[in-house]
C-alpha cells in the first residue's frame, strides 16, 4: 500500500509540472508560436501613381496558418490608424498582395499580425507618396520673382485650343544658359513635370528665331528645350524636389520672342509644394 501510494503521489506532482512549464499539445505550440512571430514588408514602390492599387511584399514566420494580417494606415491630422486591407495568413512564408489606392498624398503604413484575439506581431511603419497631376496654375501661383506676367493674369488661347496660364517676353538675348530668371519655385513635392510651351514674335514673324526654355535645379543637371517660331512644343522633365527656376532666352537680338506656358507637373501635395 505504501507502494502505490507513492506512485500515485510521483504522478500528480508530474502532471502539476507539466502544467507549471505550459501544459500539453497545442497549448505549448500556441505559446511558442507568439514567441516566435516574425512579420517584414515593404511596398513595392514607394512613389506611386494615385488611384492605382498598392503593392506590398511581405514575409511572415513562426505564426499558424490562419492568423490575420492587418495592414492600417494612419489617418488625419489626428494620426489615426485604422485597417485598409485584412488577409488571411494561408501558410508562414513569403507573398505580394495589393491595397487600395490612396488619393494624392504622403502616407505611413504598418503590419498587425494577429493569431487569435492576440497581437503577436506589430510592425515599425513605412512611409508612402502617392502622385497625381497638379496644374501649373496651382504650383506657379506658390512660386516667387521671376520677370514675366504673373501666373494666370496673362491666360489666352492659341494653338490646338490650348489655354496657356503664363505669359513672357523673352527679352534675354543669348546662344546658351543662363538666360532669364522667369520663376522661381520653392522645395516642392513633384517628381516630374510636362509644359506645352508655344512662342510667338512680338511683331511679325521671323524665320530662323529660336527660343530655349530650361529647368535649373540645385541638386541636378539643367534641362533644357528649343523652339523656333510661331510653333508649340512639349517640354517633359524630371524634378529632385528641390528648388528650380525656369530660365528662357532667345537668338533674336531686336524684339525677343513671346513665350506662351501651360502644363501639370506630377506631385504628392495637391499644391504641388512641401
Amino acid at each position: 500500500m505504501l507502494i502505490k501510494r507513492n506512485a500515485v503521489t510521483s504522478l500528480g506532482l508530474l502532471v502539476s509540472t507539466i502544467l507549471a512549464i505550459g501544459g500539453f499539445g497545442s497549448s505549448m505550440s500556441a505559446g511558442a508560436s507568439s514567441s516566435r512571430a516574425t512579420a517584414t514588408w515593404a511596398f513595392t514602390s514607394v512613389k506611386v501613381n494615385a488611384g492605382t492599387p498598392i503593392s506590398v511584399s511581405y514575409r511572415v514566420s513562426g505564426v499558424r496558418a490562419g492568423s490575420l494580417l492587418t495592414f492600417e494606415r494612419e489617418f488625419g491630422t489626428a494620426k489615426v490608424w485604422k485597417p485598409v486591407a485584412k488577409f488571411k495568413l494561408v501558410a508562414p512564408g513569403d507573398a505580394t498582395v495589393s491595397l487600395p489606392s490612396d488619393p494624392i498624398g504622403s502616407y505611413l503604413y504598418k503590419l498587425r499580425v494577429t493569431t487569435g484575439r492576440k497581437v503577436v506581431r506589430l510592425t515599425s511603419s513605412h512611409p508612402l507618396y502617392s502622385y497625381g497631376d497638379v496644374s501649373f496654375l496651382t504650383i506657379c501661383n506658390g512660386a516667387t520673382g521671376g520677370n514675366g506676367v504673373n501666373c494666370g493674369s496673362g491666360s489666352v488661347q492659341l494653338q490646338n485650343s490650348t489655354i496657356y496660364n503664363y505669359q513672357d517676353q523673352t527679352n534675354t538675348y543669348a546662344s546658351a544658359a543662363p538666360g532669364t530668371n522667369e520663376i522661381s519655385f520653392p522645395n516642392t513635392s513633384c517628381r516630374s513635370g510636362s509644359l506645352t510651351i508655344e512662342t510667338g514674335y512680338s511683331n511679325a514673324t521671323q524665320p530662323g528665331d529660336v527660343s530655349t526654355v530650361q529647368i535649373a535645379q540645385s541638386a541636378s543637371d539643367p534641362q533644357l528645350t528649343s523652339l523656333p517660331d510661331t510653333s508649340q512644343t512639349v517640354f517633359n522633365f524630371n524634378l529632385d524636389g528641390g528648388p528650380f527656376v525656369l530660365d528662357d532666352w532667345s537668338n533674336d537680338s531686336n524684339n525677343g520672342e513671346v513665350l506662351y506656358y501651360s502644363g501639370t507637373f506630377n506631385c504628392y501635395t495637391l499644391n504641388g509644394l512641401r
